[in-house]
């Protein structure tokens, strides 16, 4: 028999849930939207009529304090009109949101319901339970509504369980509750009360609690970890607590042999998540090789992902894959095995006339093109080339003699171009977009013929110029650096006019300082560093300082530099905590993972490039020689390349496990079923409704998934490709 397939077969079943049964039951948290009615919130934190809201009339269900159980407020529904009544129902939609319909029904409101909350993949039951002040002889239901989608379909109910059972009575309240066992295809569910009366009633004290499925997981960073790496750890997640962990060992892949053996240890709980962590470390573990960790022994083992142990690891196997996504979303040309040539005819401008505004990428899932996002993206291209020319240049594809990312900033630069008015040096684009609804390939949304009425519109002038002075000067550089010194200083003048009619920050300043050798730009880097040291908290600002000493590292005012790198990642290290040392964000109740949002309907999206941007500050503290900004960075790191709750790399292509779909409308090009795009970088993982810091990832097998967590966009590259230009 091969060992290796073997191997295989072991890792390709164990690694993305392997079950184990355990012999203590975990106790879910609550995760009830306003349990108890004290957060009078949008949709009054989660809760919805049942039944027909008249639109011209006072509201029937709100919160009040003239009736509540323990707390200072519930949740009144007052039932009615009786008769027809029209108005708004409300259902919810095909991505986690809620919406509404203009609807006719006999009896009003009849109860209330909870926004539809997301299931993850483990869920295997739900267990819900109310408190209810009522007249004696009134009656109520309560009822689990399972919904879910399949295909592109909108969500449907798929089953409704019931029950009116009574478990308690005090003082006038009455405990009704309800378990059922999560249907096949489901992936939200909905409590529902309902009662028979015509008076008003009341809710408080609401308790929802899903059971997961006995399990344990390994999670690392499936990419892997770099020699001299200090954050080697992997992470045993468990639905229970365990009194005593199974063993930790870590296998060489090559030989089976076992390299280490340790214990995991135990992290202490995260409130509202429902799982349980134990930590391994083997930073001591040094030899390059593939490996993969084991949690337990027997027939009851578990394994991780395999992953790489190698120097110069990141850089080398997920840089080309970072930039190489640009390339994959470029609009106004074909990329081969994924579309034709598309939307030639962009674009009619406001007055009506027709604009060469060709080229440039797709925003994300979708196909519009924004110039908030790539003059950034132009930029980020641009100076990554700059800072590591080497790592680069050994990636050219077409074999034009070019580094291929220096191709596609010049791409970015081209559409550019055209956006600007050449006088006033004004962006005349702001937006190029048809919307939303288009679903299919791009080069059949219009007909490609410039000057018909398919053209897509130009919305608003004046998009974002910040980047547009340090890519050209920088783009200019690498051009006559490579002998097209027209095409070059060209666009180095353009660079230079741009600046003097705009300013410019940081970037731009070390930007034309590289392209032109003149001191007045370094002069004026310093003098900006200088103003920054001198505030009151000069870490606030300490990207502009750690971008100055990146560029500029025997400059003197590094040494005053380092001492504020120190405090900005003291800082950031504050809001980190086991077992997967993510930075939090602060808030007004304390740090969180998941940044909160009012309602399921606003726009919110996943925190990727909020960790790729403080894997920044770290990458440049650590240029500074401070050893902890690294390890800050890698953690960072190592939560979007796999070691997450879900252990799925947030990262197209690059680790071993990824989410079965994306919100791309590449998905409906043959072939691409799952939407995914090389080197794509997620939105990433959110909290799954909008009042509890849970975190969720849309891990369904239906096309055209969650947008706020699985769609890619553009700035989250942006940031990945700026991190690996100062790794």
């Amino acid at each position: 028999m091969n060992p290796y397939s073997s191997l295989r077969k072991i890792l390709n079943v164990s690694f993305y849930l392997t079950t184990l049964a355990m012999a203590c039951a975990g106790v879910p948290s609550n995760v009830a939207p306003n349990p108890s009615f004290e957060l009078d919130a949008k949709r009054l934190g989660g809760w919805l009529p049942l039944g027909a809201e008249p639109t011209n009339g006072p509201a029937r269900l709100f919160t009040t304090n003239t009736v509540h159980r323990l707390g200072s407020y519930a949740l009144c529904v007052n039932p009615g009109p009786q008769g027809l009544v029209t108005g708004r129902s409300f259902l919810a939609s095909y991505n986690g949101g809620e919406d509404q319909n203009q609807a006719s029904v006999t009896n009003g409101v009849r109860g209330a319901r909870t926004i539809a909350l997301r299931l993850d993949p483990d869920i295997s039951r739900v267990g819900a339970s109310v408190w209810i002040h009522a007249p004696a002889q009134a009656r109520f239901q309560l009822a689990l509504v399972w919904t879910g989608r399949q295909g592109r379909r909108p969500a449907e109910v798929l089953h409704v369980d019931k029950s009116g059972q009574i478990s308690r009575e005090e003082n006038g309240w009455r405990r009704f509750a309800i378990t059922a066992t999560r249907p096949i295809h489901s992936h939200q569910v909905q409590l529902w009360v309902e009662g028979e009366s015509s008076e008003s009633f009341y809710l408080d004290d609401v308790e929802i609690g899903m059971d997961r499925t006995p399990g344990l997981e390994v999670l690392v960073d499936q990419l892997g970890y770099e020699t001299r790496s200090e954050t080697k750890v992997a992470v045993l997640q468990a639905p229970t607590e365990m009194p005593i962990g199974p063993s930790a060992r870590i296998i060489a892949v090559e030989n089976f042999r076992e390299v280490l053996r340790g214990r995991w240890q135990r992290c202490e709980p995260t409130p509202d998540w429902d799982r349980f962590h134990w930590t391994f470390d083997f930073s001591t573990i040094t030899n390059r090789g593939r490996y993969v960790i084991a949690a337990g022994e027997g027939k009851s083992v578990v394994y991780s992902a395999p992953f790489t142990i190698e120097d110069d690891l990141l850089r080398q196997q997920a840089a080309e894959p970072g930039y190489r996504f640009f390339y994959y979303q470029r609009c106004g040309a074909a990329v081969p095995g994924f579309h034709a040539a598309c939307h030639l005819d962009d674009a009619r401008m406001p007055d009506g006339t027709h604009r060469d505004l060709s080229g440039g990428w797709h925003d994300a899932g979708d196909y519009n093109k924004y110039c908030g996002f790539t003059p950034e993206s132009f930029y980020t291209l641009a100076v990554a080339y700059h800072r590591q020319p080497r790592l680069f240049d050994q990636w050219d594809r077409d074999r034009n003699g070019r580094a291929d990312i220096l191709d596609e900033a010049l791409w970015g630069a081209e559409f550019l171009l055209k956006a600007f008015d050449p006088e006033s040096l004004e962006l005349v684009v702001n937006t190029i977009s048809t919307g939303y609804r288009y679903w299919g390939a791009p080069e059949k949304e219009t007909d490609n013929q410039p000057g018909t009425s398919d053209d897509r519109p130009v919305t608003g002038r004046g998009g974002d110029r910040t980047w547009c002075a340090a890519g050209f000067a920088l783009t200019g550089a690498a051009l006559k650096q490579a002998g097209e010194t027209e095409r070059g200083e060209k666009l180095i003048r353009l660079a230079v006019r741009l600046h003097e009619k705009t300013g410019g920050g940081m970037e731009t300043l070390t930007a034309l300082y590289a392209a032109t050798g003149d001191a007045k730009y370094r002069h004026a880097a310093q003098a900006q560093v200088e103003s920054l040291l001198q505030q009151p908290k000069p870490e606030d600002r300490f990207r502009a300082c750690g971008e100055f000493a990146a560029e500029f590292p025997d400059d003197p005012l590094g040494t005053r530099i380092k001492p504020v790198a120190e405090r900005r990642i003291a800082e950031l290290q504050a809001l980190c905590a086991s077992p997967f040392d993510l930075v939090r964000s602060p808030g007004p109740n304390g740090s969180v993972y998941f940044p909160a949002y009012a309602d399921v309907n606003d726009w919110y999206v996943g925190g990727t490039m909020r960790h790729l941007e403080v894997a920044i500050e770290g990458a440049l503290a650590a240029k500074l020689g401070v050893s902890a900004g690294r390890r800050l960075a890698e953690n960072q790191v190592h939560w979007t390349l796999g070691r997450n709750p879900f252990g799925v790399s947030l990262m197209e292509g690059v680790g071993a496990q990824f989410v079965p779909n994306y919100h791309h409308r590449y998905n409906a090009i043959p072939g691409n079923p799952r939407g995914a795009v090389p080197g794509a970088l997620l939105n990433g993982i959110i909290r799954a409704w909008p009042h509890q810091d849970r975190p969720w990832l849309d891990l369904t097998p239906e096309p055209n998934a969650d947008y706020h967590a699985n769609e890619p966009w553009l700035p989250h590259n942006n940031r990945w490709v700026i991190l690996m230009s100062v790794w």
